[in-house]
């Protein structure tokens, strides 16, 4: 979490340079993956101080359903995210902590982070194809090349 300070936005973490889930899956295992998610779901259960915490069974199962749903995610979309749980961004926990309570923060950053991700490729889209229609040595080649009296 030391470096979790330079995450201070969605788009930050989005853009970060860091391996997606299903990349680590690929790259090194399926397993090695689960791990890395049962580590961050460890270190929530143990800071949050709760009185009816996660068994390492529920774990392993919300990592092993983390991965096979949310593989797209960054390692920084992790980071992020977790960084805003503990903070309570996502509400109060009563003293616990489920599966169904954890799956519900990844859905609902997942949605977050999937309308700012189209909004970031609606945006260069944009900015695209506004800059072809612009693009005036093109323009002035089409009206040359285009036209019989030149």
């Amino acid at each position: 979490m030391r470096h979790s300070g330079k995450l201070t936005t969605i788009d930050k973490a989005l853009n970060a340079p860091a391996p997606t889930l299903g990349t680590l899956q690929r790259e090194k295992t399926k397993d090695f993956a689960i791990g890395l998610t049962m580590g961050w779901l460890v270190y929530l259960n143990d800071i949050l101080n709760l009185n009816k915490p996660m068994t390492e069974d529920q774990i392993e199962l919300c990592a092993i359903e983390i991965n096979e749903t949310y593989y797209s995610l960054k390692i920084s979309d992790l980071t992020f995210l977790f960084k805003k749980i503990i903070s309570g961004t996502y509400g109060e926990f009563y003293e616990s902590l489920t599966i169904p309570k954890v799956l519900s923060f990844f859905r609902e950053y997942f949605e977050e982070r999937c309308q700012l991700a189209e909004q970031q490729s609606q945006r260069t889209h944009c900015d695209t194809k506004s800059h072809a229609e612009f693009n005036y040595s093109k323009n002035i080649k089409r009206i040359f090349t285009g036209s019989s009296r030149y």
